[in-house]
């Protein structure tokens, strides 16, 4: 009956994983808004997020024992209506409230409280179902292992669907609002499917064998309740709670790790988040599944619990040892992946895939090579979870708050390894060097296991042990060559600043020293002059510029284009990597000028952190404010280019300020001229087949050009070369604009030609037409 029970409630399990994970995608999305998408930000929200769960586990283990098996239907069924209700309101909580209250959480522990505040209520509720479902189930300890395996196996299959399609397709195609929504429905659903199967099991129950379902479940526990069988029946269980929590730790450090990689690999756009979490979430699904069959097999669970936390590390760094030192052994692979990375295809987006090749390398980049690195260490850690389950399950009635507890102790786990990796050790030793360090961590588990073995076998499984690691260790690529490699470069060519936001790099082709972020190419040195205009034309167009903001860093274009009026008294900087100002130091003492000159400069401050979060919190108004920022279909990039967002920046400008950005669709154009009555835009020919930019502000701009021209030829001496400085006299005196609006703001837009903060349209560039409509003068 437990089994058939199994059978019926799986679906719907994996239903309520469905929609916790498309949950999670939208709420960590939208509270970015606010919080910012720097590491803090997102480290909390996540620690917010899994505390819930944990308390959850804990609470659910004692509720599953306390209600029984037949009572833990009907709790799962109400802890279901409560996440479907919250969903329902949790944007006028994720967006209304926090907009609201945003500038008293200016600290970081003021905004985990928040988060963690209202979190904890949704994400309770979710903790709650794993121990509330084992109890509803499992009859017997002798059935415990495998099939709580299976069962969360098929939870997080559900959860990696519900990122696929969250990610690919909901977010995209209806919104962060209708989203939530959605998933919300799906829970409400569930819950009446979980009480049809309650009604139904005390029926089937009550006519079958004339008595109650939890009367039925205790009869079929052995005497007692002790385990029947299991390697470890004999041992005290609770240091296996703090095992899986310590590899809970390296787990989600690795789980960093993988992100960093495949998220630079992939060129980080707003579909590869969903895309890494969806295949780690059905690879350890499918593991879970996979060990519950293994568990039944017998033999001993310590040993093959050890043995796979061993092997996660193994694999997981022979994976990268395979990808930077392997796979380029080949001459022709060498050749494809030095120009899939060297170029800038695929880049916060696809391309255009019209051969085979090219659907080749959307395989290869989107499959092939995410599942070569993650697939084996993902599937073993699902894998070694029914193994772990069968140790502490030795009561039946205690069932349920050893599972509650189980999971509380590896959410605590994942907490501590995601703030340590996150915020300590890839600052420290880098990607590559973290990958070492965590292999090195689940090589206790290999020499414990070792230990294990029969005598006759355990000085060559101790061999064993050692040999893998010092080979894997010995041949895995130091953190230059790693990213060298990520660049399609050779390790001399590259200067490399990576800290816990990003890996910023420069790789010098001639003259040309290209900066790449996460393995995304961004933009050049020598500065090309349509974004040192970006810069430059704000501030010579201003009567009278004290004040500037750069939001946005790059190669330092912008920023020096405004550094080089004399009239402002300052100019900062907010940059999110904040290894970008570690390239511009080594570019200054390789002798290029432009850095020197503005790393000399007193009027110039350096910032690291989200460039929205810092108007956010800050009262400060500017003369001018521009923005350096992603192109629009990069993952998070919408938070830049919304109609709230050119809002936030108008608060921050005195009344004759002046903002300006790149325009890189229509959309753009269109939102910012919603919010500014007076827009002008530029069109630099000879940058990218013709860019354009706007600046836009308050009051009437005024182009009084000879007076640009006088105020650009006060420019330090050396500040441009000869040929670049006719080019930009010229541009300045001759360059057509036009205009967008002309003293009123944009009206009548239509609602698929414009970017919100809870409809980024561009962002999700495959859900939502190109915008074809720009607004007219």
């Amino acid at each position: 009956m437990r089994n058939r029970l199994a059978v019926v409630l799986g679906p719907i399990f994996a239903l309520t994983g469905f929609s916790a994970l498309t949950l999670q995608v939208v709420w960590q999305r939208v509270i970015s808004l606010h919080s910012g998408v720097d590491l803090a930000s997102t480290t909390t929200v996540v620690a917010a997020f899994l505390a819930g769960l944990g308390f959850g586990s804990l609470l659910g283990g004692w509720l599953a024992d306390r209600l029984g098996p037949r009572r833990s239907l009907i709790g799962f069924a109400l802890a279901n209506v409560g996440i479907g209700v919250f969903a329902w309101i949790s944007l006028l909580l994720f967006y209304d409230l926090y907009r609201e209250l945003v500038p008293h959480l200016s600290s970081t522990f003021a905004s985990f409280c928040f988060n963690t505040a209202i979190l904890l209520v949704p994400t309770t509720l979710m903790g709650l179902s794993l121990p509330l479902v084992a109890r509803a189930v499992t009859s017997t300890v002798t059935d415990a292992g495998p099939l709580i395996g299976r069962m969360y196996g098929v939870n997080t299959i559900g959860a990696g669907a519900g990122a696929a399609v969250a990610g690919w397709y909901l977010l995209g195609t209806y919104g962060f609002e209708n989203t939530t929504r959605i998933a919300g429905t799906l829970n409400v659903i569930a819950a009446l499917l979980i009480y049809l199967v309650y009604r139904a099991a005390a029926t089937t129950s009550a006519a079958s064998a004339g008595e109650p379902v939890a009367a039925a479940v205790m009869t079929a526990a052995p005497a007692g309740g002790k385990r029947v069988s299991g390697g470890a029946g004999r041992e005290r269980v609770w240091p296996w709670f703090a095992i899986y929590g310590l590899t809970g730790a390296v787990a989600l450090g690795f789980e960093q790790l993988f992100f960093r990689v495949i998220d630079a690999e992939m060129r980080s756009n707003s579909y590869s988040f969903a895309h890494v979490l969806m295949l780690y979430l059905l690879l350890f699904g499918v593991g879970a599944a996979v060990g519950s069959r293994l568990l039944r097999r017998g033999g001993d669970p310590r040993r093959w619990f050890l043995w796979m936390q061993f092997a996660v590390g193994i694999t997981a760094l022979l994976a990268i040892v395979i990808l930077v030192r392997v796979l380029p052994l080949s001459g022709y692979l060498d050749e494809q992946l030095r120009n899939y990375f060297a170029g800038e295809g695929y880049n916060s987006g696809f391309g255009t895939i019209d051969t085979v090749k090219d659907w080749a390398t959307v395989v290869g980049v989107y499959g092939a090579i995410p599942l070569g690195l993650m697939g084996a260490p993902v599937l073993l850690m699902g894998m070694s979870f029914p193994f772990v389950q069968a140790m502490v399950s030795d009561h039946v009635d205690s069932l349920g708050r050893r599972t509650g507890t189980l999971m509380f102790a590896n959410i605590v786990g994942n907490v501590v390894g995601t703030l340590l990796t996150g915020f300590v050790l890839i600052d420290v030793f880098g990607t590559a060097g973290t990958y070492r360090l965590l292999t090195l961590a689940l090589g206790v588990a290999g020499v414990a296991a070792a230990l294990l073995t029969a005598r006759p076998r355990r000085v060559a499984a101790m061999a064993l042990v050692v040999v893998l690691l010092a080979s894997v260790v010995g041949l895995s690529p130091s953190n230059h060559r790693l990213w060298a490699f990520m660049q399609g470069a050779d390790n001399d060519e590259v200067l490399i600043a990576e800290d816990h936001a990003c890996a910023a790099t420069v790789k010098f082709e001639g003259e040309r020293a290209l900066l790449y972020i996460n393995a995304s190419i961004q933009n050049a040195h020598p500065f090309d002059d349509f974004h040192v205009l970006i810069g430059l034309v704000p501030a010579l167009a201003h009567p009278d510029p004290e004040r500037a903001l750069a939001i946005g860093l790059g190669i330092g274009s912008t920023t020096y284009g405004m550094l080089r009026d004399p009239r402002l008294d300052e100019v900062e900087t907010v940059e999110l990597c904040g290894g970008e100002y570690d390239l511009i130091h080594q570019l200054a003492a390789r002798g290029r000028t432009e850095f020197s000159l503005m790393l000399d400069d007193p009027r110039y401050i350096q910032g690291v952190g989200d460039g929205r979060k810092f108007l956010l919190e800050r009262d400060d108004r500017y003369d001018i404010i521009t923005v350096d920022t992603l192109r629009p279909t990069s993952a998070f990039s919408g938070s830049l280019y919304s109609r709230e967002f050119y809002e936030l920046i108008n608060t921050h400008l005195n009344d004759d300020g002046i903002v300006a950005q790149w325009v890189p669709t229509p959309r753009v154009a269109n939102t910012a001229s919603q919010v500014f009555p007076y827009v002008i835009a530029f069109r630099v020919d000879d940058y990218d087949e013709g860019s354009v930019f706007f600046v836009g502000s308050r009051s009437p701009i005024v182009l009084d050009r000879s007076a640009m021209i006088s105020r650009l030829a006060a420019a330090a001496p050396g500040s441009f070369t000869d040929e670049q400085r006719g080019r930009l006299e010229q541009f300045i005196a001759a360059a057509p604009t036009f205009c967008y609006t002309n003293g009123a703001v944009l009206t009548g837009v239509a609602s698929d030609q414009e970017n919100l903060d809870l409809r980024p349209r561009d962002e999700y560039f495959i859900n939502n037409d190109a915008a074809t409509t720009l607004p007219k003068c």
